[in-house]
C-alpha cells in the first residue's frame, strides 16, 4: 500500500508538458521594453539559451535578436504586441528563411522557433505593418495645391488618415481628399476632426470633397472618423473593380476633378 501511494505521487508530481508554453515550463525569461513614437510596448521572450540584444527597427518593420547558446537543440518563444508590428511575417535564422509555430492572440503574436547549433546565432522578424499602420499612398482620390503628398497611411485601431507632405513653399496649400464610406467615415454628426502638425484645423465639405488648408512648411495632415477600412491595400483586383465603384484610384500628381 505504502509503495502504491509512494507510485502515485510521483506520478502527481511530473509536470504535463503537453500544449505548455515554454513560459510555462523551464528557461530564461526575457523583457525588452520597445519606446517608438511616443508610444510603449514590452516584447516578452523565453528561451533555453541567452538573448544577448534585441533590436527593433521601425523603419523595416524588424525585431532582431542576438542569441548565445551552450547547448545543441534550443527554443526560443517570443511574444510582441500585434499593435507594434504585425501583417504578414518572415523568419529569418542566420539569413537563412525558418517558418517557425505561429499562435495568433487578439493582441498579441506568440512565435515558437526551434534550432540547433551550439554558439551565436541571429534570428530576424520581419512584419508588414507598424503601429497598426498601412501604407494606401496609391488608393485615395485626392488633389493638393502648393505640396506633394509623398505617403498617405491608415491606422484602423485610431481610425486615422495620415497625409505627409513635402515641397511646401512660402505659399498657403489646399489638400482635398474625395470622401468616400469604403475609406474613412464621419462621427454622428457627420463630422471628422482634422489635425495638421498636431494642431486643430478648420476644414470644409463640398461634393463629398473634403478641403483641408495648411500653411507653408506644414508636414503632417491627420484626419479621424469613425471607421478607417483595414488593411486597404491588400484587397482584391475584382473587390476594388465591383464594391469601390465610383471611387477613382490615383497615383501621386494625378489631377482629381477632370
Amino acid at each position: 500500500m505504502i509503495k502504491i501511494l509512494l507510485i502515485l505521487l510521483i506520478i502527481m508530481s511530473i509536470p504535463a508538458v503537453n500544449a505548455v508554453p515554454l513560459s510555462d515550463m523551464t528557461g530564461l525569461r526575457f523583457t525588452f521594453p520597445i519606446k517608438t513614437d511616443d508610444r510603449s510596448f514590452t516584447i516578452e521572450a523565453t528561451a533555453n539559451s541567452q538573448i544577448v540584444n534585441l533590436d527593433f527597427n521601425k523603419n523595416k518593420k524588424s525585431i532582431t535578436l542576438d542569441i548565445v547558446s551552450s547547448i545543441e537543440n534550443n527554443i526560443l518563444e517570443i511574444i510582441i504586441p500585434k499593435s507594434l508590428i504585425s501583417g504578414d511575417f518572415i523568419f529569418y535564422l542566420d539569413d537563412n528563411e525558418i517558418f517557425p509555430k505561429l499562435n495568433q492572440g487578439k493582441n498579441a503574436l506568440m512565435i515558437t522557433i526551434e534550432f540547433t547549433g551550439i554558439g551565436n546565432h541571429e534570428i530576424k522578424l520581419q512584419g508588414t505593418t507598424y503601429l497598426d499602420i498601412f501604407d494606401i499612398s496609391e488608393k485615395i482620390d485626392y488633389e493638393i495645391s502648393n505640396a506633394t503628398v509623398v505617403k498617405i497611411e491608415s491606422n484602423p485601431s485610431t481610425n486615422s488618415l495620415f497625409f505627409s507632405l513635402d515641397d511646401t513653399n512660402t505659399n498657403a496649400g489646399q489638400l482635398s481628399i474625395k470622401l468616400s464610406d469604403d475609406v474613412i467615415t464621419p462621427f454622428e454628426n457627420n463630422e471628422f476632426i482634422v489635425i495638421v502638425d498636431g494642431i486643430d484645423a478648420d476644414y470644409s465639405i463640398e461634393d463629398d470633397v473634403l478641403n483641408i488648408k495648411f500653411n507653408p512648411n506644414n508636414k503632417k495632415i491627420t484626419i479621424i472618423g469613425t471607421y478607417v477600412i483595414p488593411e486597404f491595400y491588400e484587397l482584391a483586383p475584382l473587390v476594388l473593380a465591383t464594391s469601390f465603384i465610383g471611387l477613382i484610384v490615383l497615383r501621386k500628381h494625378k489631377k482629381l476633378f477632370i
